[in-house]
């Protein structure tokens, strides 16, 4: 029986194998998507934090000499321009903001009525400009008389907690969705193509009157999407690994965000065995199926159920009924994943969480086989 399941496993990759766009699609697309994903989200977050090295046109008048320190570090100059004529050209978005105190500007006491009004015009339909006009904002803040300090001890650490969680929060929760919705679309197509597919060109029927054993069928076809979704999910993991620190860097970070060789491994073995559980649940879909588009349409509901509950972990009343169902979590296929990853890239991990999930993911993947096999073994010969 192991010659037959290794002759048909040999037969499925041979023919997945030879079709280089299915190659290429096994191979590339989990690392495009993975790392592409990260490249999109770095850039963004760059675009919107990255403003100090942004190069401004905006102008101040009469601004007090003690302000303009300030003002030139946020590209702010003065000017003898037309207020008019500037502010034409914000709001044909050609300047982007405008700052004029008054002749008589003088930082009053607390309490007095009669204040001094600083006028700021911008445009909020500019990003650049609704940016600068916020900092603006926070600096003209900063000169305002204070009645007492906060915090003013800077040797002193008052937050005790770790300044980038939620930074690796968001990537726990984004990375393990990108991850498995990758693999997952690998493996969606493979499995489809492989029960589905033959079973939609009838091409199955010719395979189950052999003298093979069905169960043997069942694990060749099984056996070759592990394969296919093991090289799956090593590219997927490639593509995170290599985004990671750069990502974490970019989307806000106060300090460099580094993980362990440990770690790192962690989350490749979390990945394989994930990998294991998707194509499980794939297989057995596409075996339910009578045809391709049946498959293909029913898979993407599971996965669609995955994202939507790993994003809802950001909501902080559903994250913290997840906390509660502990080890439970761990039970369950492929959430456990979800789960397990987030914490890994939290650094908030249990050991025993991680094999526990590496193991429920194992086992249901031999079970998913087993009834693969099964389903099999009453499929009905039509047209024989």
């Amino acid at each position: 029986m192991i010659k037959d399941i290794l002759a048909i496993t040999k037969k499925e990759l041979k023919s997945c194998f030879s079709d280089k766009m299915i190659l290429v699609q096994i191979i590339l697309l989990p690392f495009i998507i993975v790392s592409g994903y990260a490249m999109l989200m770095s850039t963004m977050s760059e675009s919107t934090s990255g403003t100090d090295n942004k190069d401004y046109t905006a102008y101040c008048i009469n601004a007090p000499e003690y302000m303009m320190e300030v003002f030139s570090e946020l590209g702010i100059n003065s000017t003898e321009l037309e207020i008019d004529s500037i502010k034409n050209q914000i709001s044909e978005k050609k300047c982007d903001l405008l700052v004029v105190f008054p002749d008589d500007f003088a930082i009053v006491e607390t309490g007095e009525t009669e204040l001094s009004d600083v006028q700021i015009w911008y445009n909020s339909e500019k990003s650049d400009s609704a940016m600068l006009y916020n900092m603006t904002l926070e600096s003209l803040n900063a000169f305002q008389p204070k009645v007492f300090t906060i915090n003013s001890d800077t040797d002193i650490d008052y937050d005790y907690g770790d300044e980038n969680y939620f930074v690796k929060k968001m990537l726990g929760i984004l990375l393990p969705t990108m991850i498995l919705m990758s693999v997952f679309m690998v493996c969606m197509n493979l499995a489809a193509e492989s029960v589905a597919g033959d079973k939609e060109r009838g091409f199955l029927n010719t395979m189950l009157i052999t003298p093979v054993k069905r169960s043997a069928i069942a694990a060749g076809k099984s056996l070759c999407v592990f394969i296919a979704a093991i090289i799956g999910g090593i590219s997927a993991f490639l593509g995170m690994a290599g985004s990671l620190p750069k990502l974490a860097k970019s989307t806000g970070a106060t300090e460099s965000i580094s993980y362990s060789f440990s770690e790192y491994l962690l989350l490749f073995g979390v990945t394989i065995t994930a990998v294991f559980a998707l194509a499980g649940i794939l297989l057995i879909l596409s075996t339910l199926a009578k045809d391709v588009k049946q498959a293909t349409t029913v898979a993407p509901v599971f996965m669609m159920i995955l994202m939507i509950a790993s994003m809802l972990t950001m909501v902080e009343s559903f994250g913290e009924t997840v906390d509660k169902l502990g080890m439970i979590n761990a039970c369950i296929p492929a959430w456990n994943t979800m789960v397990v990853m987030h914490d890994i890239i939290v650094c908030d991990y249990s050991s025993t969480f991680v094999i526990i999930t590496c193991a429920v993911n194992v086992v249901f993947s031999a079970i998913a086989v087993f009834v693969v096999g099964r389903l099999f073994e009453n499929e009905r010969i039509v047209n024989a």
